[in-house]
């Protein structure tokens, strides 16, 4: 008897050693960021996150350069671990932002559909209790034999194994880097402590490198050195008459 277990996920993470020596500095700069942000545009039961407070770029704040170059480095292993030729490639920081989740407060299940590669750094962890663990969610299950067998309605699984999780939790760790697919669905669990939970997110992208020795690759977006932004305005008089030509 043989079975062969093929397509896993890989998901990367590291403790990164002189993480004490940056921690105050990272908070201090964070809250300071919240208070400038004005009011917070999510539910009381949504953790604050600085995507949709127009705090987003992080990755260009020096007061986050070591936790900068500290994704780049990682980055570039995770890639090269999975297989990827790095010379072919620019890795490109897209968004980064800073996420505070106090008691109750969660990040709903969702996927980084603008990126490749996603990362989020574990900045300060509740001491004590649950702090919300990140999770990853097999969406394909593809030894799962009838639909919905292993919900918690059915309970058709005697045990769970490699062969059949239907998702994989990640503890907040303070100081760990963790990698992942973009398109990987997930969320953030609940924090269940009178403790803040603070993160940093960042959402890279991969394109092909500008190299006049070779074409774009068919299936890497080309570098954006080589991108026109369209500046044009088009006129009002054409508009109505687009519009109009649509409703006939």
């Amino acid at each position: 008897m043989a079975i062969d277990v093929w397509f896993p996920l890989a998901i990367y993470y590291t403790d990164l050693t002189n993480h004490s020596e940056y921690k105050n500095a990272f908070l201090e700069r964070i809250h300071t960021l919240r208070e400038q942000s004005g009011k917070q545009r999510t539910t009381e039961s949504a953790s604050w996150t600085g995507d949709v407070h127009r705090i987003d770029q992080i990755h260009n704040d020096p007061a986050f350069a070591w936790v900068t170059e500290q994704v780049e480095l990682h980055s570039l292993i995770y890639l090269k671990t999975l297989g990827h030729d790095l010379s072919k490639i620019d890795i490109y920081i897209q968004r980064s932002w800073p996420i505070i989740a106090t008691k109750g407060q969660y990040v709903a299940r969702h996927a980084h559909h603008t990126a490749n590669l996603s990362a989020v750094y574990y900045i300060s962890i509740p001491t004590e209790g649950y702090a919300g663990q990140t999770r990853f969610f097999n969406e394909t299950r593809q030894n799962e034999l009838s639909s919905g067998i292993g919900s918690n309605m059915t309970e058709g699984y005697s045990e769970f194994n490699p062969l059949n999780f239907q998702q994989a939790n990640y503890d907040p760790v303070e100081g760990r880097l963790l990698l992942f697919p973009s398109k990987q669905m997930h969320d953030v669990a609940a924090n269940e402590t009178d403790e803040e939970r603070v993160t940093l997110s960042f959402d890279l992208v991969l394109t092909a490198k500008n190299s006049e020795d070779c074409a774009t690759p068919e299936f890497l977006m080309p570098s954006p050195e080589h991108w026109k932004r369209v500046t044009q305005i088009l006129p009002e008089t054409d508009t109505e008459t687009a519009l109009a030509g649509l409703n006939t």
